[in-house]
């Protein structure tokens, strides 16, 4: 039987924060009912997180119709749900499937730029620096900003998320406190519109209209949202904002009338400018104690190098607000100890949300193997000196993170100084601010992002002893909706005896008497003693011998 591996896990807590029993917040629509298997490992689960199980293995066969099975679990959890997959072309796929399932919810496609790109890397054996792709796929970059953004103005969001969708992202609150909201009948200044427009990375029209910027005439502006395909455009009197009219993007058509206006930020690395300059100080220091590392070494290239990059990333910043390449500074922006998690898709969730990892197989070596690739690119790249160490820190959740969610571990467990102990060439700067954490005693408390007390299931037709050793509970679903089951199938070794094989020849052309006149003509142009396997259709096999 071909079964295919599909795991699930689901993290949920019950609170009444989202959802109130009364008015469900997910509504399946569907023009067909669960089936054969599919109901009875539906109320299996339900039962079992209501018995307080925390770990559950669904067992699950190709054409079982799992995907549906995971519908009718988010509208049973009525959770916020993450859908992690392995393939983008997959999560695009289940993505479309549960739109269809849920027309009336949020259901956004989330991917990295390490699905599409090439990432920022350093080859020292050729000499040869690969950098970031600077082109930005602005449909990729509406999709995860529209993520973003549902998660933090509403409740019903499902995402289907690649692995390499774990990497760092710009912190939650300063992505919702730089949203602007204009309502009609409001006194506005137009200067101090454009300037958080500006603050919020949107740019001025300049040939090419593309999502995240804005044109000003006269008493009229028009905003292309960086979330959604379409412009806002808003009509002022004098100062009064008296009409808002949502319209195609790209025919200018008019869609609705609306009474307000919400526009998030074009990045999602927008930063706060509070303590600026302050972080620009942090950067400089640590430039400056890299540098005369480099020295120390002989290494004048390497310093001449990240001197020259900083330098310029600092004077971006502090022009603009942003430079390509700012999440390589996120432990200074996020202001996080050196080790501690980084902002994740996981920080725009609730507590309690629900998580689902689609074949397990797949997905949970990504998830395992991530964190050390990530960190052999980046020893090349402050190696040499294109970035420096604290970019160690900007990174995708490591395993054992991962592992607390899902309960395989306590949080006491995880070392954090893994994160940086394995650093080639290790900062002064970074250690000098891990000996000041620990100090102040707080290395106790930089786990406390990480996410614990999770409930989950784990879905796999052929699941590893990792995900068993943590069930409480196996539900199988191996029948199809139709009630069909795959067709037994024999297989004999090559070197298998020649009269064997012709005695259950015999015993097959008995059970189905057609064969034997194909057979009869197949025999006809092929020698004696050949390989007979090619005398039959894929659709029939051979039977056992006993038979």
């Amino acid at each position: 039987m071909l079964l295919f591996a599909l795991h699930l896990s689901l993290f949920f807590i019950y609170s009444n924060k989202f959802y109130s029993p009364c008015v469900p917040m997910f509504e399946l629509k569907a023009n067909y009912q669960p089936a054969w298997d599919q109901p009875k490992a539906i109320d299996q689960i339900s039962t079992a997180f209501d018995e307080g199980k925390t770990r559950i293995t669904l067992l699950g066969a190709t054409g079982t119709g799992k995907t549906f099975t995971m519908a009718n679990i988010i509208q049973k959890v009525q959770k916020p749900t993450l859908i992690i997959s392995h393939n983008k072309t997959l999560a695009a796929q289940l993505a479309t499937e549960f739109k269809s399932f849920f027309p009336n919810n949020a259901v956004h496609y989330f991917v990295s730029y390490f699905d599409y790109y090439q990432p920022e890397s350093y080859l020292p054996s050729s000499w040869t620096y690969i950098e970031k792709e600077a082109t930005i796929n602005q449909e990729i970059e509406m999709y995860r900003l529209a993520t973003m953004a549902s998660l933090l103005s509403r409740p019903d969001v499902i995402v289907v998320a690649s692995a390499s969708s774990l990497y760092g992202l710009g912190q939650s609150r300063f992505f919702e406190e730089n949203c602007l909201q204009l309502y009609v009948g409001k006194k506005y200044d137009f200067n101090e519109i454009k300037r958080q427009l500006l603050h919020m990375q949107y740019q001025p029209v300049q040939g090419k209209i593309e999502p995240g910027m804005f044109d000003m005439k006269w008493e009229i502006l028009d905003i292309f949202s960086s979330t959604e395909k379409c412009l806002y455009r808003c009509f002022f009197d004098e100062e009064f904002l008296e009409r808002i009219e949502k319209r195609d993007s790209l025919t200018y058509e008019l869609q609705t009338i609306e009474q307000k206006a919400m526009l998030w930020p074009a990045t999602q690395y927008l930063q706060d400018t509070t303590d600026l300059e302050q972080i620009l100080a942090q950067m400089q220091a640590e430039k400056e104690l890299r540098v005369k590392e480099f020295e120390k070494l002989n290494m004048p290239i390497e310093a001449e190098r990240i001197k020259k990059r900083v330098e310029y990333d600092i004077r971006m910043i502090r022009e603009t607000g942003f430079v390509n390449g700012i999440e390589n500074y996120s432990l200074y922006f996020d202001q996080r100890l050196p080790g501690q998690p980084p902002n994740t898709i996981f920080d725009y969730f609730p507590d309690d949300f629900l998580l689902i990892v689609d074949e397990s197989h797949m997905t949970l070596p990504q998830l395992r193997a991530m964190p050390e690739w990530d960190r052999a690119r980046k020893n090349n790249l402050i190696r040499y000196g294109f970035r420096l160490p604290s970019a160690i820190d900007h990174r995708p959740l490591r395993f054992e993170e991962l592992e607390v969610a899902l309960g395989r571990r306590g949080i006491e467990t995880i070392n954090l100084d893994e994160a940086t102990s394995q650093l080639e060439l290790v900062s002064s700067a970074h250690q000098q601010v891990l000996a000041n954490a620990r100090k102040a005693n707080q290395h106790e408390t930089l786990s406390h992002k990480v996410k614990h007390g999770a409930k989950s299931i784990f879905l796999s037709a052929t699941p590893a002893p990792y995900e068993l050793e943590l069930s409480q509970q196996v539900v199988e679903q191996i029948i199809r909706p139709t009630g069909l089951l795959d067709p037994i199938t024999y297989v004999y070794p090559k070197s298998w005896d020649f009269w064997l094989l012709i005695d259950s020849l015999d015993t097959l052309t008995k059970k189905k008497p057609y064969l034997d006149t194909y057979i009869y003509q197949k025999n006809q142009k092929t020698e004696s003693g050949s390989d007979l396997s090619h005398f039959f259709d894929e659709e029939d096999a051979l039977p056992s011998v006993q038979d």
